[in-house]
């Protein structure tokens, strides 16, 4: 900022930096305002990449991080309900605060540290309301992705809908459909993440929002609301807003919402292992093919539902953490033969049965039925039918 300054151009910092700050939150990304041009800002600074130049935005390194530097700007017609057609460099910072999305967005910080805010957002920050800068029609339009964002805050933030939001998000959530379903998974994942959510999920519904976003025109409001701030990590709040929410199929879902490999496999394993869970004790079969990590996951998951109370969770974590670390095996690898001592104790030839066999002797150890020792195994597999040779 002096820098920019110091040639003779307006800088402030400007958007979420400056809300998180006025809100006591944690501050991440830095962006700056400057009436300087792009190719004006990569000549004043040493290292540069030019992001957006054409948008007006340059990211500057400097001090070990990342600051993106755009020109005052105005923007108009969004045919693609997302990037501007138009893109005009402007000389004041009233005209780039104007395009922006929410109040408390719509703040600026000179280098002194004064307050710039043309829209009322402190006001709105004080009375914990998310309203949008000038009609809220006019700014889903230009990207509808904003009714999520909204939300979003909602749950973040644990603040209100302003009314004309409300009225806005009810009267144009088909607009959502118009959306990518990464961006729209992003947004979704940071709300369940908020400790509101549950505030915002009813938004969704409320607004009849949940009816645009993919596999959920069906979905259930969840009754009582689940405890998502009890989650520690996405699959687990997926998890649960899957669950809660009465949305079966999981495999389908996974595919529309373009979820990782990673994420369908958590997700999957926690509702899965969630079933057998709610109908009794983990056992040591159970907790092994679970691991440590689900078995886990699915304490806090139907805790959060309501299966179980609260303040027995950790005494359940425990137990559970306990009943792992006693199993004789924690994976396949553990077990004291492999597959070819298998064969070559039998003579027989690789087949089915080897397969059936190692399942057999791995639910087997993890019981405590054998001993995970060489000899041990060897005595019981020579007892098998398997071993010796015969049609299957």
């Amino acid at each position: 900022m002096d820098r920019l300054i110091d040639h003779g151009y307006e800088a402030y910092v400007v958007g979420g930096a400056v809300r998180d700050f006025l809100l006591g939150r944690p501050v991440h990304d830095i962006d700056i305002a400057t009436a300087a041009h792009p190719g004006r800002v990569i000549s004043l600074f040493r290292r540069t990449i030019p992001t957006g130049v054409k948008h007006g935005t340059v990211t500057v390194i400097a001090h070990g991080q990342t600051y993106e530097v755009t020109t005052f700007r105005s923007e108009s017609g969004y045919s693609d309900f997302r990037h501007p057609n138009h893109v005009r460099f402007e000389s004041s910072l009233d005209k780039d605060l104007m395009r922006r999305d929410f109040t408390i967005n719509a703040l600026a910080m000179d280098r002194s540290g004064a307050i710039i805010d043309l829209f009322g957002g402190r006001k709105d920050m004080a009375e914990r309301r998310i309203r949008m800068v000038g009609a809220p029609e006019e700014r889903i339009h230009e990207d509808p992705l904003r009714i999520m964002r909204g939300i979003r805050f909602v749950s973040e933030l644990e603040f209100t809908l302003g009314d004309r939001e409300f009225a806005a998000f009810q009267a144009q959530a088909g607009l959502l459909k118009k959306i990518s379903v990464e961006r729209l998974d992003q947004e979704m994942t940071r709300l369940l993440a908020g400790p509101a959510a549950n505030r915002a999920i009813g938004l969704l519904f409320a607004t009849g929002c949940f009816r645009a976003l993919p596999l959920l025109k069906e979905a259930d409001l969840p009754d009582p609301p689940v405890a998502l701030p009890l989650l520690e990590d996405d699959a687990e709040r997926w998890a649960a807003f899957l669950d809660g929410t009465g949305v079966g199929d999981v495999a389908a879902f996974a595919r529309a919402w373009k979820w990782s490999g990673k994420l369908k496999k958590r997700v999957t394993a926690i509702l899965a292992f969630g079933k057998i869970r709610r109908a009794g004790s983990w056992s040591r079969m159970s907790v092994y093919q679970a691991g440590p990590q689900c078995a886990a996951s699915v304490e806090r998951f139907l805790t959060a539902g309501g299966t179980f109370r609260r303040d027995t969770l950790e005494n359940r974590l425990k137990a559970a953490g306990s009943l792992w670390a006693g199993l004789p095996i924690h994976s396949r690898s553990d077990l004291a033969v492999t597959g070819r001592d298998l064969i070559r104790w039998s003579g027989r030839k690789p087949g089915p049965w080897l397969a059936e066999v190692i399942r057999t002797l791995e639910k087997s150890v993890v019981e405590g039925a054998v001993r995970n020792r060489t000899e041990v195994i060897k005595t019981w597999f020579m007892e098998q039918p398997a071993a010796r040779e015969q049609k299957y």
